[in-house]
């Protein structure tokens, strides 16, 4: 068809336009649904279409007034118009059809889909029928269980407020009515009733009951090889009896009134491990006890262990505590207590007085503040290494410390310190305890002791060379007198020698002085010694004492060219005390001022400056030296007398004098310059003077 559109439009109808020829074979292949050869034909067509039109036809037919390319021109547009005109209209067709060809296999697909899924839907309803049925079983099933589950929840919220109720502060009475009242609230049933037995001794005792009725139980105690607890504690293990009357030779609780208890399910109750009761269930009609029941019972028994043992513990603390806070506060040492790092540190009474803090008052702050130092072998001590904060950071113990405290606003105290550390349960130290006993008085002590010893040898060497001074001073005037003695006894026998006899006698007499004299000193000071100095009291004009004194002295005074003064005080003084004594000190002082002055004067004042009478006996003799002042008062202690000249003394006036003025309660002291003289001052008590008294003797 093709070729013969080709023939007729080129060779038989070259002069006039078959547009209609072709879109005859245009349709035809469209029929043929191949949409590429259409088109493929369609460009066929429209180029034969342009050869024809304006290739092979040049002429212009006759009776049309355009021009020929205007004529071809339009005519092949036309023609190329209807042309692709028909193929467009063709393909859509073809187009077209394809679409809904393909729609209508995805709805054929669609509909076999949805045959398939009605199918499914039905068997799924089915199941969906059976799964209902089976929701609906499960349902009851659940409901079920939501009651049993709403049941333990109230048991668990009934154990739970229990578990809240046992706290510490309740005593073991009250905590075992309670376990009580809730066990038998968790086992409610028709005729049941609880209770906590008790082992003591050979009986187990009923601590508590509920549910026996308003008359209670009818004995309160049962023989312990007759009760159900002693099988419950010799096993260590829950039991029951659904039938009491089976065991006969069993006793048990039993109501006042009521029917007797027919059942009982009991646990044991232990304490550290030790079986101490039971806790026991019992039912008035025979019972086939749950394993529920049981459960319940071996919980509450177990809880109720606890809370006995937490009990017990806290009473054993609180035990302890109360007997260690008693030996703290009673003991007569100082105690401080601390925890793990040192930032709360109590004192017990002792301690808070020794450190002048006040009583249960925290220190830590204070002490790190520095408000009490402490000193160790006379250097500071840093805080780390304070006894209490060594034991308590670095479990350090400590024994026997000399520490040494000056608290702010209290008095400097030397303690004997021990601490040791606070251990926990791994063996990490968690607090400190230490121990400081006050030994301030003893290290005083210790040091008077010391002095004291020092003395004692001191004066044990003093008494050695006493000792051998006095054997050779007596020695001395013994020898002369028994040589004068010896030789007035040949001079009496020989006339010649007669005229001796009065010179030899003066010489024995003073021989004889100076003995009674030295015994007389030796006799004082061994009296000093012994405690034994007697004072006669009397009332008497001072300076008429000391006038007397001047008076006895001043021949000596002149006998050597000396001056000896005498400077009375402003106002008479009126004394009370020893006056053999007072002018035995003040003639020996005035004595041995005379004696150790070579020019110059000695001079006695008297001074009442601050109403204790002060005596000075000044010189210008030759001075002590200030390594000499300290040993001044020693017996036999004589300065330039190394040969002991008796002459010279015995050594022994200025000992005498220190200690008659020691016995009245004075003072003697001496300020002396070599080469230029000295000055003893007796300072007697302001006691004895009389005030507002007469001058008299």
């Amino acid at each position: 068809m093709i070729a013969g559109m080709v023939f007729l439009r080129l060779l038989v109808a070259g002069h006039f336009a078959l547009p209609v020829g072709y879109g005859v074979p245009v349709i035809l292949l469209a029929l043929f649904r191949r949409r590429r050869l259409l088109w493929a034909t369609t460009f066929i067509f429209a180029l034969l279409s342009v050869i024809k039109f304006w290739v092979l036809l040049p002429e212009v037919p006759s009776g049309v007034h355009i021009s020929a390319r205007g004529y071809d021109f339009a005519q092949g547009l036309v023609v190329l118009l209807d042309l692709f005109l028909v193929t467009a209209m063709a393909d859509l067709w073809l187009v077209s059809r394809r679409w809904l060809e393909k729609q209508n296999d995805d709805l054929e697909t669609a509909n076999t889909d949805l045959a398939a899924r009605e199918e499914e839907i039905a068997r799924q309803n089915e199941e969906l029928q059976s799964q209902t049925e089976e929701l609906e079983r499960q349902g009851e099933e659940l409901r079920v269980a939501n009651e049993d589950l709403a049941r333990r929840e109230k048991t668990l919220e009934m154990l739970l407020s229990l578990a809240r109720s046992l706290h510490t502060e309740l005593s073991s009475d009250e905590m075992m009515e309670r376990i009580c009242q809730t066990l038998g609230l968790l086992v409610n049933g028709p005729g049941i009733a609880t209770a906590i037995l008790e082992q003591q001794e050979d009986r187990v005792v009923v601590r508590c009951h509920h549910g026996f009725g308003p008359q209670g139980v009818r004995e309160r105690s049962i023989p312990m090889e007759q009760s159900f607890a002693a099988l419950i504690l010799a096993k260590g293990r829950t039991g029951y009896i659904e039938d009491l009357s089976l065991r006969p030779d069993l006793q048990v609780p039993q109501p006042v009134e009521g029917a007797p208890m027919a059942a009982i399910l009991a646990a044991p109750l232990r304490v550290q491990g030790v079986p101490i009761g039971s806790l026991e269930v019992y039912a008035r009609q025979k019972t086939s006890w749950s394993q529920e029941q049981v459960a319940l019972v071996e919980s509450l028994a177990a809880q109720t262990s606890v809370s006995l043992a937490a009990s017990r513990l806290v009473q054993t603390i609180s035990q302890e505590r109360n007997r260690f806070e008693a030996v703290l506060r009673t003991a007569p040492v100082g105690i401080a207590v601390c925890n793990r790092d040192c930032s709360d540190i109590r004192l017990n009474p002792v301690g808070a007085a020794l450190l002048n803090v006040p009583l249960d008052q925290n220190i830590a702050t204070q002490m790190s503040g520095g408000l009490w130092p402490s000193f160790k072998d006379g250097q500071r001590l840093p805080l780390d290494l304070y006894p209490i904060l060594r034991a308590a950071r670095h479990g350090e113990e400590v024994h026997g410390e000399e520490i040494e405290m000056r608290p702010r606003g209290g008095r400097r105290i030397v303690t004997l310190t021990y601490a040791r550390p606070i251990r926990d349960a791994d063996g990490a130290p968690a607090g400190a305890v230490e121990l400081f006993v006050d030994i301030t008085a003893i290290k005083e002590l210790q040091r008077e002791l010391d002095v004291r010893r020092r003395e004692a040898e001191e004066a044990s060497q003093r008494k050695t060379r006493f000792l051998a001074a006095v054997s050779h001073d007596i020695r001395t005037p013994a020898n002369a007198i028994s040589l004068l003695a010896e030789l007035i006894r040949r001079t009496a026998s020989n006339a010649a020698m007669v005229a001796d006899v009065p010179e030899l006698a003066q010489e024995l007499h003073d021989s004889a002085v100076s003995l009674v004299n030295l015994l007389g000193d030796v006799l004082d000071v061994a009296r000093f010694d012994a405690d034994k100095v007697e004072l006669q009291e009397t009332e008497f004009s001072l300076d008429d004492l000391l006038r007397e004194e001047q008076k006895q002295l001043l021949p000596l005074a002149r006998q050597k060219g000396l001056s000896l003064q005498f400077n009375p005080p402003a106002e008479p003084i009126v004394l009370r005390v020893d006056r053999i004594k007072l002018a035995r000190i003040i003639g020996n002082l005035a004595g041995n001022a005379i004696k150790f002055t070579e020019s110059g004067g000695v001079r006695i004042d008297v001074r009442n400056d601050n109403g204790a009478p002060e005596i000075l006996v000044s010189d210008t003799g030759i001075g002590i030296a200030p390594e000499y002042l300290d040993h001044i008062f020693d017996e036999f202690f004589q300065l330039r007398n190394p040969e002991r000249d008796r002459a010279k003394g015995s050594g022994l006036g200025l000992t005498i004098c220190k200690r008659l003025v020691d016995a009245m309660g004075g003072q003697l002291a001496v300020r002396s310059t070599v080469g230029q003289g000295s000055t003893f001052t007796v300072t007697l008590p302001s006691g004895s003077v009389i005030r507002g008294a007469q001058a008299g003797g």
